[in-house]
This record gives structure tokens, sequence and C-alpha cells, in this order.
């Protein structure tokens, strides 16, 4: 769908233990200065100071300071696809009908995830400012919805197939928008806004909300209801 440029690709994945460890001083350096003072205060020069190595080095595995954010991303989206693939595996083997527990699992995963890293709003800022983030982030998007709407289709094959595409894709969107806004309030306000994003999405994914989506005249039962008969007039 997009077509994106590899200017953010990290230039050298490490190998050795040795350029693991610094790699991942270097995300951490680089994390720690994203929340103390913010992306854009933050130079390559005082990532590879915080991280007390040659900037040089720092240079060996990204190209650019937006290479770091797309690293830090990247592992945040594939942790939330492992974590819904998984569900999804259970839910189908187990031949579950209640599928809400699909979204709460994932919101669960994405404030986990949000919480634990405190430079999580710079990375967001910085992925909605790219453009080639931005693509990444749709593409990534797309995929979890598609993944949730065709386990959903599996067990429920009387559903519109495009109609359950785009509440899983809604549902997706609204899990990570509402998340991230989550993470800016403080306790109790956070788990309840969450516990209604559970229960608002558990609404929005519920199969016997899309039975007969294929039309306004629909039964539930998915068959279309006869048309009115117009009264005659005299």
């Amino acid at each position: 769908m997009f077509d994106v440029e590899g200017r953010t690709l990290i230039k050298r994945i490490p190998q050795q233990e040795r350029s693991q460890v610094r790699f991942e001083t270097v995300l951490k350096a680089a994390l720690h200065l994203f929340a103390a003072h913010g992306y854009e205060s933050t130079s390559m020069r005082e990532i590879a100071r915080e991280a007390g190595m040659p900037i040089a080095t720092v240079y060996q595995y990204f190209p650019m300071k937006l290479a770091i954010v797309r690293e830090m991303w990247t592992r945040y989206t594939s942790t939330i696809t492992e974590t819904l693939d998984k569900e999804i595996r259970k839910f189908l083997e187990n031949n579950m009908e209640d599928s809400s527990h699909l979204n709460h699992v994932i919101i669960d995963k994405m404030a986990e995830l949000q919480a634990s890293n405190p430079a999580f709003i710079e990375i967001w800022s910085c992925v909605t400012a790219s453009m080639e983030l931005r693509a990444l982030n749709v593409e990534d998007t797309l995929h979890n919805a598609r993944s949730i709407a065709d386990a959903l289709r599996q067990r429920h094959p009387e559903c519109d197939a495009s109609a359950l595409f785009d509440r899983a894709l809604i549902a997706i969107e609204a899990a990570s928008a509402t998340t991230r806004l989550a993470l800016t309030l403080p306790e109790p306000h956070r788990a309840r806004v969450l516990r209604s994003l559970k229960a608002a999405l558990s609404v929005l994914l519920d199969p016997k909300t899309l039975e007969g989506s294929k039309g306004l005249n629909a039964r539930p039962n998915g068959k279309a209801r006869p048309a009115k008969k117009r009264a005659k007039h005299v």
C-alpha cells in the first residue's frame, strides 16, 4: 500500500554479545534523554555522551535520530502483534464465543508497554510527525485489524466481512489512541477510562451486533425483512 523508504532503518544489526550490549545501551540512553528533555532537544552527540561511547559508534547502528525512534516503535508494535496473534490462536482453537477478551488483552498490553516506557509520548509524537513512520503505523494497524476480522469471520461466517474489518480497524485505532490518552491521566481516572474502553470495544466487536449488517432491513438471523406493503389510496 505504501512505498516506504528505508531512511530510518538501522545500519547494522548487532550479532555479537558486545555489539548487542552497545546497541541496547544507545537505546536506553536515548529513552532517558527523550523522556527528560524531549526528542527535539536531544542530539545524537548527547545520546552518545549519555551512552558513554564515541558518536561514531552510535552512527554505526543508527544513521539518524529517527532510526532510534523506529527501533523503539518496532519493538512496541511487534509485541502488540505477537500478543494479539497468540490470543487469536487461543480463541480459535478453543472455539470461544466471547471475543471480548481479545480487545481486553490488547488494551492491557498497550497500557503496560506505554507505562513502562517513560519516553513513549515523545516516541509517538515522532511517529505521527514522520511520513515514513506514519505509513508503517498504518500498515501495522491494518494488519492487526485484518487478523481480528478474519478470526471473527471464522467463528461467525454469517457476519458481513467488510463490517467486521471496519469495526476491527476502529477498535485497534481506538485502543491505541485511548491508551495513549489514559497514560496522561492520574489514577484512578486512568483505570476508569481503560475499563470503559474495554466495555465499549466489547460491544463494538460483538458479532451479535454485526449479524445481518448487510442491510438496514436485515433480521438478527441474517434474513431480510419483507418490505412493508403500502396502503392503497382509494
